[in-house]
This record gives C-alpha cells, structure tokens and sequence, in this order.
C-alpha cells in the first residue's frame, strides 16, 4: 500500500483582519454541530470519558462547552478554510447584521450564564445534557443560585 502524504495549501501568506473573529467562531461552532450530528446518527452520547466500545465522548456538548482545546481545533480549521477562500479570490464581506447572526450572537451571550446541578451543586450551563461532575442527566429544571 502506497504511504499518504498530506500536502495542504500553503496559506501562509495569507494575511486575516481581526473582524473575521466572529465568522471564524461561527464556522468553528457550526462545524462542531455538523460533528455532533453526524456522531449522534452513529449512536454516540455523552460520556465523561471516550468510550469507543459505548460510543461515548465528552465532547458531546455545546461548542460553547468545549474545553478550548476542543475548540481551538475547530477554530484552527475555521481560519484555514477562511485563508484558502480569500486565497482562491473570494472576498468575504457581512452586508447586515442577519437575523441567524442575531441569534448567535445571543446564543453565545445567553450559554455563558451559570446554573448549578441540583445533585451535587457543581456549575452546569443551560446547554449541557448532563452534569459533567456527577453525570445526572439535566432536564432543563435549572437550579440557579
């Protein structure tokens, strides 16, 4: 068998603004969900560890609960695809605040906000499934203090 070699685009030359921040997280994120999705489909849940035998990950969360690791993974790919779209000659240009940007940008602001699980008062946020201290599955009757 023939050895891979992986040979991406050199993008190194490719120079990004700060503005495109927002559109890297929005991509970043949206990848995780496109990721989550397709685990989801395969039988995957949430584990506090992998679980390849249980189809179990800890990183069957919300992006925004990602350790940033996790995240800085994503976002890496993000500004990868951003660099090789403005390397091919796109420009990328936001004519209006859209009402899906609206809504992330409030879906961001609202997931930072901490609630703590009813069982063993660790701090939880509005998007896990499960407590990721004590692993009781959350049902949206949030304990906050």
């Amino acid at each position: 068998m023939e050895t891979y070699k992986p040979e991406p685009i050199d993008l190194s030359d490719v120079e990004l603004t700060d503005d495109l921040d927002e559109l890297r997280e929005a991509i970043a994120e949206n990848a995780h969900e496109i990721w989550a999705e397709s685990r989801q489909a395969e039988g995957w849940t949430y584990g506090p560890e992998r679980n390849d035998v249980l189809k179990q990950t800890p990183d069957m969360v919300p992006y925004s609960r990602l350790p940033e690791s996790e995240k800085e993974y994503d976002r890496d790919m993000a500004m990868k695809t951003i660099k090789l779209l403005k390397k091919l000659g796109y420009d990328i240009i936001r004519r209006e605040d859209t009402e899906l940007y609206r809504v992330l940008k409030q879906r961001i602001k609202d997931s930072a906000q901490q609630y703590f699980c009813r069982r063993c008062h660790h701090v939880i946020y509005r998007h896990q499934i499960f407590c990721d201290n004590c692993g009781l599955e959350l049902k949206m009757d949030w304990n906050e203090k």
